[in-house]
Formats: structure tokens, sequence, C-alpha cells
């Protein structure tokens, strides 16, 4: 098992109470967006819409909007995301990302 349930759980329902929450995409998801036409940058703003359990293979995604690109819509996993170090959750989702990376690196 990748994902802690009890852990998921809460960070589901802080998330879900905080929305929308701002993000950076990581260099990663930069790259693998304009693979795909979408063409953002480090410093363009992005917002987290909605999240969503994909199960443990899959772990928290989030719906994002691109500011000024209404027409893009993307769905990515939260690995993929850097919050603001000022934002309330910013903690609880580092300690997730981590935990998860971690994990998926070991199984490969």
């Amino acid at each position: 098992m990748i994902d802690k349930p009890k852990q998921v759980t809460t960070l589901m329902q802080k998330l879900k109470s905080h929305l929308p929450i701002p993000a950076k995409a990581t260099d990663a998801l930069i790259r693998n967006l304009r693979t795909n036409s979408i063409n953002i940058s480090s410093n363009t703003g992005i917002e987290i819409k909605d999240v969503m359990y994909m199960g443990d293979e899959g772990g928290i995604c989030c719906a994002l909007r691109v500011i000024d690109q209404d027409e893009v819509a993307v769905v990515v996993s939260i690995t993929n995301l850097r919050l603001p170090n000022t934002h309330p959750l910013s903690p609880d989702i580092r300690a997730y990302q981590t935990l998860r990376t971690k994990k998926l690196a070991r199984i490969r």
C-alpha cells in the first residue's frame, strides 16, 4: 500500500475546505504539459479547483485552473504541484508528497 488511508482522508478534507488553492507547477509538469500544447511557465498562476482520490495507484489528484487560460482543463497528481510556503496546508501537502514519492521510488 502506497498511501496511508487516514492521512489521505484527513488531507482531502483539509484541501476541500481551502479551495481554490494557489499553486505552481513543477518543472516536470511544465515539460509534460508543453508536450500536450499547453504552454505554461514556472511563473504561471495555477489554482487547484477540486481534489479527488484516484486510489492507491493515482493518489490525490487536483483539477486545475490555469490563470488566463480558462479553456485549459488539467488534472494532475498533487506531487506535481508546489504550494506557497505561507499556505496553511503547505506542510501537510509536502509531507504527503515526500512520503508518496519515496514509496513510489521503492516500488519501481
